[in-house]
């Protein structure tokens, strides 16, 4: 007969077995929070300002939409057609992983959701991407981070934010992947180009 204190034990010896297997597997060991700042050469191809929002074409072809920082004061004045140098701050939110732990596939989910009555309508959304950066460079004593993106790109140097991301900066090592959980880019200067 299977009482109380066994069935309990019992719980309790899955539990631990369980976290013990995931531990030998790896786990997210910390967050880390980044800043950095970058400009690049784009047209407006779009402006939005309730929203708040351009959408640039790069020479290479390339479009984006970006919201622009509340700081910029001369977004009024952004014209479509016009050709900018555009400063961005990138923050980024990355989890580092142990050893051995298999990193998530890159993906962007997106979800609206929208109910009406009568006269009456509202409507939310939310998104989230999750993508897996490489590790170059590593400098703990300055809370700095250098990181590329696998598909490509430039290696960008980040400022860790957080006290805890700092102190976990020692534990990360050029090669290791990052998956990055929360990305915020955003427009801090539009300055024209002749």
């Amino acid at each position: 007969m299977l009482t109380r204190r066994i069935l309990i034990g019992a719980t309790l010896a899955g539990s631990m077995l369980f976290a013990a297997t995931a531990f030998a597997q790896g786990q997210a060991i910390v967050g880390i929070s980044t800043v950095t700042t970058y400009s690049d050469d784009a047209r407006i191809t779009a402006v939005d300002p309730a929203n708040r929002t351009v959408t640039l074409a790069y020479s290479n072809g390339a479009t984006a939409v970006r919201k622009v920082s509340p700081s910029v004061a001369n977004f009024a004045q952004a014209k479509v057609g016009d050709n900018v140098s555009i400063g961005f701050e990138d923050r980024l939110t990355f989890v580092l992983s142990g050893p051995n732990t298999k990193t998530p596939r890159d993906r962007d989910v997106n979800v609206a959701v929208a109910a009406g009555t009568g006269t009456s309508a509202a409507g939310a959304s939310a998104g989230q991407a999750v993508a897996n950066w490489w590790v170059t460079a590593v400098d703990p004593a300055g809370g700095k981070i250098s990181l590329v993106n696998p598909a490509g790109g430039q290696i960008r140097t980040y400022n860790v934010t957080t006290p805890e991301g700092r102190a976990q900066l020692p534990r990360v090592k050029p090669g290791d992947s990052l998956t990055a959980i929360d990305s915020q880019v955003a427009v801090v200067s539009i300055t024209p180009k002749s």
